[in-house]
């Protein structure tokens, strides 16, 4: 269902890649236990992070391997801003639907960069790759966006999924509809296969419990 492309294994020989796919997430929700959820996760983040400092933070894993890649582009790590806003800002995790939630609750606990898909959108085989040139997709936002060159993308038979710098597209974003859905991890060169496995039970972990219903199908690393 997947293909990394030689040009992946050659210029990012130690890159792995996460993908877990789960189906019934349209069965009844439990609100109140994502709730809860999010609100003792934040806490404990927290807790683990007390006297917080951006520079320290960043020599530690898995950051400074997101960290560096995005150094590549003179661009600062999305996700450490989001980990950044929970613990100095006071932020929580919105309101945007169970699988969302779950997937931004499990990135800023584990600072792994997830990406997720509605499957019913997604045609055809899977591809990893390298951009190597300025093709154009339609981002979550529904606005035109372009591939930057060397960034790592994962694409369909149709177009564009996702790419590391740019995100999510609109086309298979996950909505309210969404019936089974695919967490994609962009694990950079430096984090590990163990890390990857553990974040998509973290993201398993908080769907089984926030939808009873949901099924887990696979989780593989690649």
């Amino acid at each position: 269902m997947i293909k990394i492309s030689p040009s992946v294994k050659s210029t990012f020989p130690e890159t792995k890649f996460g993908m877990m796919i789960v189906n019934g997430l349209c069965s009844p929700i439990e609100r109140a236990v994502m709730d809860n959820i999010k609100a003792t996760e934040i806490e404990q983040m927290k807790l683990n992070n007390s006297g917080y400092e951006r520079k320290p933070a960043l020599t530690k894993e898995p950051l400074c391997h997101y960290a560096a890649y995005y150094k590549r582009y003179n661009k600062t790590y999305h996700v450490l801003g989001q980990l950044e806003s929970v613990l100095l800002k006071g932020k929580s995790i919105p309101p945007v639907g169970i699988p969302v939630e779950a997937m931004f609750l499990a990135e800023v606990k584990n600072l792994l960069l997830t990406a997720g898909h509605d499957l019913e959108m997604i045609e055809g085989d899977l591809t990893v790759n390298i951009a190597t040139e300025p093709l154009n997709y339609k981002g979550i936002s529904g606005k035109e966006q372009q591939l930057i060159k060397n960034d790592l993308y994962l694409s369909d038979e149709k177009g564009i999924l996702s790419s590391i710098m740019n995100g999510p597209d609109y086309r298979t974003r996950i909505t309210e509809s969404t019936q089974n859905a695919l967490y994609f991890i962009y694990g950079v060169e430096g984090v590990t296969e163990p890390l990857i496995h553990a974040h998509l039970k973290t993201i398993s972990s908080y769907l089984s419990q926030a939808i009873p219903g949901v099924e887990v199908q696979s989780i593989n690393v690649y």
